[in-house]
């Protein structure tokens, strides 16, 4: 945890002169959006649903618990948004860990949901581009999933988590919509709009750092996790939220910050450093991933319901 690891030193990097300025330039995305995928682990289905807002099908993989077909038990949901060059495929890995979990008895039975979130999205809305990840996961998804399949649909039994672009768009939509999500375990998020803060981290390709440059200057405060919880500071009382930082990690100046952003405006949360880790999912699951997912269970705070 935390308190367990000493000072550590942050690096960064100002951002080019030429950066500020540089003319707003439209993002262009390279997104496919059905990826099933192949060998799937017990439990694990694709599927497809239309989105409206998008005017096409978007893909997910579903995971069902064991009992799920034999009984009429309604259950909670977590899910799981990938990082910013993946696809709904990228959860795979972790709903098997997860299956095995549930199996060893280390979590009760949980439904996840893995949906595509568009490649380097931010889990934004993007209207000229007709890239609607924001709507589709909560307008669209979150009522597909509680009305198809049998789902505890309240908030203390919604959990979402997920992972570099993912862990900032898990805990932005957290802090978004906190009437919906009772839980978020936020892992390695880049949090901050780098070059509002003078900051590149080392190791960033010529591409990503291109892509964040454009990025940059399409900054909003409505998908910005340090606005969000300031605004939305006192609505989220209840809410269970852990992030999770590696100390070799490009993204790490962001956790410190955050850190101590939520630390100032009172929003309880949990903290904890991974020694050693850099920025690969496996690595971060390897470690604290089953940790992660149980983090979330005392959300629940009462039995589960049944039919």
């Amino acid at each position: 945890m935390h308190g367990m690891i000493s000072r550590r030193i942050l690096f960064s990097f100002a951002a080019p002169a030429a950066l500020a300025r540089a003319e707003r330039k439209p993002l262009e995305f390279n997104i496919h959006w059905v990826n099933p995928g192949t060998n799937l682990p017990r439990g694990v289905t694709h599927k497809t649903l239309f989105s409206k807002s998008m005017s096409h099908d978007v893909g997910f993989h579903l995971y069902l618990p064991p009992g799920y077909d034999s009984s009429s038990d309604r259950f909670p949901v977590l899910y799981w948004l990938h990082g910013a060059g993946s696809d709904e495929t990228a959860g795979i890995p972790y709903a098997a860990m997860l299956d095995r979990a549930i199996h060893d008895r280390q979590m009760p039975p949980v439904i996840m949901v893995i949906p595509n979130g568009g490649k380097r999205s931010e889990y934004r809305d993007w209207e000229p581009q007709k890239v609607m990840v924001e709507s589709f996961i909560i307008r669209e998804l979150i009522p597909h999933i509680d009305a198809a399949y049998r789902t505890v649909k309240e908030r203390r039994a919604r959990w979402i988590e997920g992972m570099s672009m993912g862990g900032n768009g898990s805990l932005k939509l957290a802090l978004k919509y906190p009437d919906l999500f009772g839980s978020v375990a936020a892992y390695a998020g880049s949090y901050r709009p780098l070059p509002k803060d003078g900051i590149l981290y080392p190791g960033i390709v010529p591409e990503g750092r291109l892509w964040i440059e454009q990025l940059s200057q399409w900054y909003s405060a409505a998908d910005d996790v340090f606005e969000l919880s300031k605004e939305n500071r006192f609505r989220l009382d209840g809410m269970r939220i852990r992030l999770i930082a590696g100390t070799r990690d490009v993204s790490l100046p962001d956790s410190e910050a955050l850190h101590a952003h939520l630390q100032n405006i009172g929003v309880v949360h949990e903290y904890e450093l991974l020694l050693g880790v850099m920025h690969a999912t496996a690595a971060y699951y390897n470690r604290a991933g089953v940790e992660g997912f149980r983090f979330h269970v005392p959300a629940l705070g009462k039995a589960l319901g049944k039919n």
